[in-house]
């Protein structure tokens, strides 16, 4: 029967919920969870406040503290929360449940579902994005090929109604997380005016080297002391550097669009001195 229902609720969307939870609670099991991602490459869903929400004990809910909830939303900065308002959420890996465990209790759970965009393939939103099996995901689905189309939700697994505790998000308080964190603001900041700049090609760094604490890189245009996003494709991470130089002249190819210090290297897990990426800036 519980099959039944869920091919059922990813034939018909549209009867779906949003996330509301009400005045006491901000998930129930009769909510869903729609995942999108995020121009961070992050996972993100949609929640509508409910009457008595408060910004404070909705970020201690999914674990986040109040200044991401404003990087994700800056417009709350300029006002009050209020019902129906909606609030964009990061949601971490770990805080899907992806198999169902001996004591799983479908009334302490709401379904996750993600929705399918444009350039999506079935083998990275299995692999890439959730860590799963494609056999799992076409099982649980229905899926007779691997084909997909824009705009069709994909049955994931479940997130706890109890919330997302703040241990699931990666290095949570630490100097690291901090300075990424630090970063990332500006860079967010930065992209309410015109104009981003899309870049891809190689990145370089010393990797036998002296290793470096900081989060630098060297650039041709952008601007200096900005920050720049740089994203590795193969495994979707994203990190924030500050621009703090330029890329000597002829010392690196014209295919070489960024020179990274070593830590950025090891946040985007970079295995070799030059790997293809892709970076983002303000001019």
């Amino acid at each position: 029967m519980r099959n039944y229902l869920i091919l059922l609720l990813l034939q018909f969307p549209i009867f779906l919920s949003a996330i509301t939870g009400d005045s006491t609670c901000y998930l129930l099991p009769q909510d869903t969870i729609f995942l999108s991602i995020g121009d961070f490459n992050e996972k993100i869903f949609i929640h509508e406040v409910e009457k008595n929400q408060t910004l404070y004990s909705l970020a201690r809910f999914y674990g986040l503290h109040t200044e991401e909830i404003y990087d994700y939303n800056p417009e709350l900065r300029l006002s009050v929360l209020s019902p129906k308002q909606k609030i964009t959420i990061p949601v971490p890996n770990r805080a899907i449940l992806r198999y169902r465990t001996r004591d799983f209790n479908p009334s302490q759970y709401a379904p996750v579902l993600y929705k399918v965009k444009k350039g999506d393939t079935f083998f990275n939103i299995a692999t890439k994005v959730f860590k799963m099996p494609m056999d799992t995901i076409a099982l649980r689905n229905q899926m007779t090929t691997n084909t997909l189309s824009i705009g069709q939700h994909l049955f994931i697994g479940w997130m706890s109604t109890n919330g997302i505790p703040s241990s699931y998000r990666k290095s949570r308080g630490n100097s690291e997380w901090r300075r990424s964190q630090s970063l990332r603001k500006t860079f967010v900041q930065g992209r309410n005016a015109r104009g981003e700049v899309h870049e891809q090609g190689v990145a370089f760094w010393q990797k036998n080297g002296s290793t470096s604490s900081e989060r630098y890189a060297l650039h041709r245009r952008a601007p200096l002391n900005s920050v720049i996003a740089v994203t590795n494709p193969m495994n979707n991470r994203k990190v924030y550097a500050k621009v703090i130089g330029r890329i000597p002249e002829n010392v690196y190819g014209s295919d070489v669009v960024i020179v990274i210090s070593s830590r950025v290297a090891s946040a985007l897990g970079a295995k070799d001195p030059r790997f293809f990426v892709r970076v983002m800036y303000k001019p």
